[in-house]
């Protein structure tokens, strides 16, 4: 409903007005009155008011001066409309200038005022579409820019436009916010209804933060997983008075309280400042990949684990960890088996004590993970995020199968090799052979990596140190590209110009061609359009 004020001296055209129609039949609602200028003033820096309808000649403050005042003072969003005697029409014109939405003499007939007010409601809701529109757009820019500072990639520009969105750029720090996915309800869920919980996730976090909404973000990332970014700045627990853990806690009832399922938080290290918040990010994911082998609590601070891994005293052999390491990094897989036979015997006799076999494994994944950054600087946590959770790490317990984990050690000592060889040639002729001639199908690192006989992390890797850009980023801007032949050439609709370049997913695709083309798959056809019939006059 549209809000509505009347001001009016006279109390009988205040009432008159009311009763002269049905206007919630038309899309209004009357909030509140007023009997002069001063009194509506009083009101509007109270309440929210889309429309005031105003008398022009009232005694203390006037129509103009109301106007004049809301306009500099209170919002230039409200609109007006003038009422007016015939011969106070001259005067009336002043108000022009402050962009009154129209005017209706008096006394006020009812089709009169009708027709002003539906050209208003229809000028009204084109604004929300349009502001809608825009912050759709701004919204995608910003996502871009953020994304572009998590992953490493962004220039001064990302900087200060990410800085005018959040409350603080300094003491930051990255928290992945997700649903707890061994609950088995969330488990069974199917994709599409994943998706709309991670919406909801995203909405609840908004509600909470309120203003400072701009800190939560939805990865643009395609990859089934279906989690939401959080900036933590400091400002943020400070103004509520609250230090760090209170306000991180705080954070995680608030949302378990409102959604479905449990949520958990992976949190990264901490940052001075934003432009390093991708170090944050990926201790974060080191966070999570730790915690995939025991679950022991909801919020996983990086810091902690850390601290858990450097100081802790194992009961666990510790000679039986670093020979595995050992045999893992010369890719030995007689020995890697041997190993890992001889640690799950050894986990079995401390069958009484899984917190100190957590603490083993992940010393034993941390080492590993440094071992990978040693051979390459710039390995993606995500891949390897992607292929211990794939490969059985996450499967292991010391109730789980001694085979999982055996997959898992092998697959990361193949891994391994694959980064000591850094080899940027032959296959990556290939990959790129199968974009420009299979892009509309479902292709993935996954599945070309089988295809080629290559890891698919190592596959990730090798494949941005010579094209710069990830194969996701690469192939959706073919796609795009090619899209953008299409809309020039034919006259599809713009989801089957989507699905006919491998998207399966509008709004994906959208969201896509505004940040490569800076508009939508529909404003670039047209700008086309218009271009070429500008040339033909």
């Amino acid at each position: 409903m549209i809000k509505v004020m009347i001001v009016d001296d006279e109390p009988y055209i205040r009432q008159g007005l009311k009763i002269l129609i049905n206007w919630e039949q038309y899309g209004f609602k009357i909030c509140e009155e007023a009997a002069n200028g001063n009194e509506a003033i009083r009101k509007l820096e109270m309440i929210d008011i889309d429309l005031v309808i105003t008398d022009i000649k009232m005694p203390g403050m006037d129509g103009i001066e109301l106007i004049e005042h809301t306009r500099e003072h209170i919002s230039k969003k409200i609109r007006f409309i003038i009422l007016s005697g015939f011969y106070e029409f001259e005067y009336a014109k002043k108000a022009i200038k402050y962009d009154v939405a129209d005017y209706v003499l008096k006394p006020v007939q009812r089709e009169e005022l009708l027709k002003v007010l539906e050209e208003y409601k229809e000028i009204y809701y084109r604004q929300i579409e349009n502001v809608k529109k825009q912050e759709y757009s701004e919204r995608i820019i910003y996502n871009n820019h953020l994304e572009s500072l998590v992953s490493g990639t962004f220039n001064k520009d990302c900087i200060g436009f990410v800085e005018r969105h959040l409350t603080d750029i300094n003491n930051v720090r990255y928290i992945r916010i997700e649903y707890d996915a061994t609950n088995e309800s969330y488990s069974r869920l199917s994709i599409e209804d994943k998706v709309k919980e991670q919406g909801r996730l995203y909405d609840a976090i908004k509600a909470h933060l309120s203003e400072y909404r701009d800190h939560a973000y939805i990865p643009l990332k395609d990859n089934n997983d279906f989690f939401v970014g959080f900036i933590y700045a400091r400002k943020l627990a400070d103004r509520l008075e609250l230090n760090e853990k209170e306000y991180i806690n705080s954070l995680h009832d608030a949302l378990n309280t409102t959604l479905s399922y449990g949520i958990i938080f992976f949190i990264g290290q901490r940052e001075a400042n934003i432009s390093t918040i991708c170090e944050s990010y990926k201790s974060a994911v080191i966070a999570k990949n730790f915690q995939l082998y025991s679950k022991d609590t909801d919020i996983s601070f990086y810091d902690e684990i850390k601290d858990k891994i450097n100081t802790s005293t194992y009961s666990v052999d510790k000679n039986l960890i670093d020979e595995l390491i050992k045999a893992i990094e010369v890719n030995d897989n007689e020995l890697i088996n041997n190993k890992v036979t001889n640690l799950y015997q050894h986990f079995k006799e401390l069958v009484a004590e899984p917190e100190i076999i957590k603490l083993s494994m992940d010393y034993l994944l941390f080492s590993l993970i440094s071992l990978a950054k040693n051979l390459y600087s710039d390995f993606e946590y995500d891949d390897v995020y992607r292929m211990i959770s794939q490969g059985g790490y996450g499967q292991t317990s010391i109730r789980g199968s001694v085979g999982h984990f055996k997959k898992f050690a092998l697959e990361f000592s193949d891994y391994l090799s694959s980064l000591r060889k850094n080899a940027l040639g032959g296959v990556l002729t290939d990959v790129e052979r199968d974009i420009t001639e299979n892009y509309m199908k479902n292709l993935s690192l996954k599945s070309l990596s089988e295809k080629y006989f290559v890891n698919s992390a190592y596959l990730g890797q090798i494949f941005k140190k010579q094209f710069g850009i990830t194969f996701k980023d690469y192939l959706n801007n073919y796609r795009i590209d090619r899209a953008c032949e299409l809309l020039l050439r034919s006259d599809g609709k713009i989801y089957e110009i989507a699905e006919a370049v491998g998207f399966n997913n509008t709004d994906y695709f959208i969201s896509r061609f505004v940040i490569m083309k800076g508009v939508t798959p529909l404003q670039y056809r047209k700008g086309f359009l218009n271009k070429s019939n500008k040339d033909k006059e």
